[in-house]
């Protein structure tokens, strides 16, 4: 690899490093906006495990793959996401009359 090259590398490896962080940020704020749902009193106990688990597995040094590779936690996030909001919309088309 020529000298010249390292800065290009050092200069992408830093993006994709911050786009990363920003897609972690956003993914962590839709979870933490699920806060109300899993703290009412009448939402499942499933619910509330996913919730505290995935904020644990996103915080836990412990991951399935290195740090600085922040897919893993994206996804088990995004998963309970996704089915935190799903819980969210069954409970609201039950209250419906």
């Amino acid at each position: 690899m020529p000298d010249g090259n390292w800065p290009w590398i050092i200069a992408i490896g830093a993006v994709v490093v911050l786009v990363t962080l920003y897609i972690v940020v956003r993914v962590l704020g839709r979870l933490h906006r699920l806060r109300g749902f899993v703290r009412s009193p009448d939402s499942p106990g499933t619910a509330k495990a996913a919730y505290y688990a995935a904020w644990v597995y996103a915080l836990s040094p412990i991951d399935l793959l290195p740090d600085p590779i922040l897919i893993d936690d994206i996804g088990v996030v995004l998963a309970c996401v996704a089915a935190l909001e799903q819980m969210a919309r069954r409970r609201r088309g039950a209250l419906r009359p």
